[in-house]
Formats: C-alpha cells, structure tokens, sequence
C-alpha cells in the first residue's frame, strides 16, 4: 500500500518555543463538561474567593432598597437571607427552625445568673419603696426568690464542683451530686424544660410586681391628695405605690424577657408586647390618677405618657438588639449546617476519588501521586523482581454480544484479582482488547496472617499459597523475592479455573455457542522492571522492561489451554516443587531461538508436582 510522510520547517523563534513550553508546564487541567462551547474561566485565586464569600456574608436584618440601586447588588444578600422572616426572624423552613430550637443552649446557666439577678433587683425596689410590704409580700418573695436561687443552684453546681476538683475528670461524685448533673443537662438540651424554666421565671416577676399594685388603695389616695389641698399639707406621695419604681420593674422585665436563648423570638415579641399593653392599661386605665400626678421626665410631657414612652423605648431597644442578635446567630447556624453539607459532600468527593484512583492506580500509589501531582513531580518505581503475565482469549470475535461476554469474563477476573492484590499484591495493568495483563511485585508484601484468607474460600484463593507461607516460617526471607513467580503462576492458574466455571455456566445459558470460549493463552516472565504513572489527563501506571517484552512473546508464542513461561521463571517454579515440561527452543522476536517451559497442569486444573511426576515415570 502506498504511505506518506508529513514533513513541516521547524520553527527557529526559540522564545517562542519556551513560551509555549512554559504554558504547557503551567496548564490547568480542568473537567470538561457537556457545554464545549463555553469560556474557560479565569483562575481565581484563594484570597480572591475568600473576599467574595466575605461580601455575601448577611451583617443584618432589615435592607432597605432605594429606587435607584443596582438589583444585581443586593441579590448576594437576598439570595442568603430569603431563608429568614422579616419581623420575627424564623426560618421559613420548619424543620430547620424546630432543629435550631432543639439544639442545646449551652449559654442557659448564664442567662439563669441574670435572671436571679433581676429577681433580686425586683425584690428589693418592692421594699425600699414600698416598707409596708415587709410582712403581707414575704411569703410570695421568699417563694420567689427560692426558687430563682434553687434554679441557680442547679446550673451552677456542676461547674463549681468542677472548679472545687481542680479539673480533675476521675473524681467520683455521690448520688445526689450526679442527680443535680443529669437534671441540668436535661434543661439544658430540653426545648420543653427551657421553655417551662422561661415562664415560670417571667411569672416570678410578675408576681413580686403584683404586690405592689394589689395592696394599693386607690380611693384611699385620691382622698389624700384632696384633703392635702384642702388643709394645705405635704403628704406622703407614695403611700400607695412609686410609679417610677413600677416603670423600672417593668423595664427589667421586659429586658429579661429577651434574655434566653433558643427560645422562639417571634414568642418572646408576645411576651413583651402582652407586657407593654398590660403596662399602658394600667397607667391610663386602673391606676391613671396615681401616674398622673406622678413626676415627669420633661417638663412639657404628661406624666403618664413619659412612663409609657420609657416602657415603649425599651421594648423597641431590645426588640432591635434582640432581632439582631437572632439574626446574627441563626445565620451562623444556617452558615455552619451548609459548610457541614459541603464538607460532607466534599468528603464523599474525596472518598470517590480515592476509590477511582485505587481503581487505576496501585493503592500505594495513589497517596504518592496526589502529593506528587501538585508539584508536577515525574513519579517512578525500579523493582528487581517482577512477575508479569499476559492472557488472551483467543478465538473471540469482537461485537456487541461478545462485548457483553468479555465484560463479564474480565469482571469476574477482577474479582479474582481483588483477593490477590489485598494479600499478595497482585496488580491489575491494563486489559487491551482480549488481553489481561497483571504483574506481581510492586511494592511487594506477603500476608503476615495465614488464617486471613479463610473467608474468601476455595474459589477466590489457591491452596498452592500454603507453599509461600511455609517457605517464610522455614527459610530467612531474602531480597530476591522469587515468590513473585509462584504467586502470579498460581493466580494464571486461577485464571484458567475461573474461565472454566464461566464456559460451564455459559453452556447452560440458551445463547450463540459460539459466543463462549473455554480457551486461554498465557504468558509469565520475570526480572528487573521500572513502574511509573504516565500522563497528566487520564494517568496511567504502567511497567517497562524485559520481563513485559518477554512475557508478552511467551503469550504470544504459546498454545491454547496452557501457560509458557521462559527458563528462569521455569527454575523458580521447580524450587516450589511445580514441574515445568521444557517445549524447546522458540523464536521470539528480537532475542531469536530461545527455551521455554510449559507449566505443568494436569486436567483437574491443578500443578503437576515434580515427586509425583518422578512416580509416575517409575511406574
């Protein structure tokens, strides 16, 4: 046939030349996706990326939109915040919201510490302006406060008894200690028992402020202020109650009303207005005489009206602060479930990855290869003894359905070899065409425990491997690992048993005869090879040496049903007791007439011993 060569006038521009070199060197191999027709993206670097997740990040709740802004602008911000309400800031997604309130509030004994403090506070502005109390509001303030304090004692026993030991985490408490541990942190970590704790606390406060307003005489005190004008005398201003000390109260509550965390806000916004509208129908509605002739914080407001506007001021305070501060904290919480999400999805990335590569590569490649890849590092193996082995389906005739027969026959090979390659390192190189090649060596190790193979069975392991654990308890294992030879033999063999089930099942099977093949051409060399991966796109861990060249012409150069290997793979075999028939001379190309063996295998698929072949002849 007539052939042709492409010729072309080299390029004499040697700056060029290493520019291109240079963008080579420096490519970036990306995945390439069903859109072909798109743009590569512009590399980005990692300060770059962080700067942008740092801009979308939400700092608050309410945005608000000028007519004249860019919509593209502010859609970072909405397409993160959508997920939140406007006012009372809840997830719009009830199981989020439900799995946020759920989590523990470990900030509990902290906020359990204020609200005693309040309590104390309230406590004790009911008796400094308010001496009569002393004897009728004893009973329910002592109540109150025992409880705030025995609630204290609780979140607040186990971290001081955690200081008392010196942080020791063996030190062992008694019963009643550990009690006290357990109800603590079912609170803790209990949204119903938070949530109980909270308005039992609100409704101590509302009984110590009660007090003050249900022992107070109101006819009493209009009368007092009209007979002060009357008979022109100073009387007492707060003989009923001090308004101003009834506003404090009032503001302390709604300010502990906030406090809590992990309590729905949107219940916490109830609570404070039911608060403020009680406040305001008690100034201009129960008790409007006392707050109007009460003092005043500007001399051109109503009394009544100044402390409703303090009530009111500190609802709208702390609803903001509060408002934020969920806002902040929920963000968080939606930020940290999604970054666990990527990060679980990362992980399952990174494990397929592995996987595939494991699939590739040989297992302990494929570490070196991913620190090595980064740095463009060239990575290789030399190795001084090699087993490498070629089989071939001869006879098969490539089409659809015998594409289907060869997937299956090479799938069952793989699972052969799974069980080689976990306990003997037996690698898998390639399959081309009908052609399975494996190699015994890399990175060599032999199974420390000889009862680990016990689970695969009969069909997965040879009993031809007890012959290589024997030889290591008996003899010093040397650095010439002629092993190799005996294991990648025994793994050829196992070769053909499998190949026989398969025609089995293949014959029972209502399919084209001819589709199965019970033939198998194998070839074994050993001796020094090199191993490396190959290739930046699609890497490839390949072998080169002689024993490849020579294992691929003993395959080549064998016969149908048998295993060809050359004379110094053949000596190996007889030191473990395999006879090997010597066939004569061989023309292999580029080494000429050379001698070759056959393995000995009789028609069970099972060695030929070298003693039973002496008895035989005798006979």
């Amino acid at each position: 046939m007539s052939t042709y060569l492409l010729t072309a006038i080299p390029s004499r521009d040697s700056d060029k030349t290493a520019s291109v070199v240079r963008s080579v060197a420096n490519l970036d191999l990306k995945t390439v996706g069903s859109n072909r027709k798109s743009e590569l993206s512009k590399p980005v670097s990692l300060s770059e990326e962080l700067r942008d997740e740092f801009s979308k990040m939400p700092v608050g709740g309410f945005k608000f939109h000028c007519p004249w802004s860019r919509r593209e602008i502010n859609l970072k911000n909405e397409k993160v915040e959508r997920d939140l309400g406007m006012f009372c800031v809840a997830f719009k997604d009830s199981t989020l919201e439900r799995d946020y309130l759920h989590q523990p509030d470990y900030i509990f004994k902290y906020s359990v510490v204020l609200g005693w403090g309040i309590g104390c506070c309230l406590i004790y502005i009911q008796y400094v302006n308010n001496a009569y109390l002393w004897y009728t509001g004893a009973i329910i303030d002592t109540i109150a406060f025992l409880f705030l304090t025995s609630l204290l004692f609780i979140c607040w026993y186990k971290k001081v008894c955690w200081w008392r030991s010196g942080k020791d985490e063996h030190r062992r408490y008694s019963k009643l200690s550990c009690a006290i541990f357990n109800t603590f942190e079912k609170i803790q970590h209990s949204f119903v028992l938070r949530l109980t704790v909270y308005m039992m606390i609100i409704l101590c406060y509302y009984l110590v402020i009660s007090l003050i307003l249900i022992n107070c005489d109101q006819d009493q005190y209009e009368l007092d202020i009209i007979q002060s004008k009357l008979f022109h005398y100073e009387m007492d201003p707060f003989s009923c109650f001090h308004p101003w000390a009834c506003t404090n109260m009032m503001a302390l509550i709604l300010g502990m009303s906030y406090t809590f965390a992990r309590i729905p806000f949107a219940l916490k916004t109830f609570i404070g207005c039911c608060e403020a509208v009680f406040f305001v129908l008690i100034v201009f509605f129960q008790f409007a005489f006392i707050f109007e002739h009460s003092s005043t914080t500007c001399p051109f407001l109503k009394a009544e009206i100044a402390h409703c506007c303090r009530v009111c001021m500190m609802l709208i305070t702390m609803y903001a602060k509060e408002r934020q501060s969920e806002f902040n904290t929920k963000m968080n919480y939606k930020l940290n479930l999604d970054l666990q999400h990527k990060q679980k999805a990362a992980d399952i990335t990174n494990q397929s990855i592995i996987i595939l590569l494991n699939n590739i590569l040989p297992s302990h490649v494929v570490e070196v290869y991913l620190n090595s890849l980064a740095h463009h590092e060239l990575y290789y193996e030399n190795y001084q003894m090699v087993s490498v082995m070629f089989a071939m389906l001869t006879d098969f005739h490539m089409d659809l359905p015998s594409l289907r027969v060869l997937n299956d026959i090479i799938t069952e090979f793989d699972r052969l070899l799974y069980a080689y390659k976990e306990y003997y390192v037996v690698e898998k190189i390639k399959v081309v065409g009908c052609t399975y090649m494996a190699a015994c060596g890399l990175d060599f190790s032999l199974i420390e425990n000889p009862d680990s193979t016990s689970k695969f069975g009969s069909a997965s392991l040879s009993f031809e491997m007890e012959q290589v654990r024997s030889r290591q308890e008996s003899t010093i294992k040397d650095n010439s690992n002629d092993e190799v030879a005996f294991i990648m033999t025994t793994f050829a063999l196992d070769l053909m048993r499998v190949l026989s089930v398969c025609n089995k099942t293949y014959a029972e099977e209502k399919f084209d005869r001819a589709l199965s093949t019970s033939e198998i051409r194998i070839g074994i060399s050993t001796g020094q090879i090199m191993a490396g991966v190959v290739g930046a796109s699609q890497p490839h861990y390949d072998i080169w040496g002689n024993p490849v060249n020579m294992a691929s012409r003993m395959e080549s150069t064998g016969l149908s049903g048998l295993i060809q290997v050359t004379q110094e793979t053949a000596e190996t075999l007889e030191e473990f007791d395999i006879q090997c028939s010597y066939r004569g001379l061989t023309f292999v190309k580029g080494r000429g007439e050379i001698p070759t063996y056959f393995v000995g295998i009789d028609k069970d698929l099972s060695f030929i011993s070298r003693k039973m072949s002496h008895i035989f002849g005798r006979h």
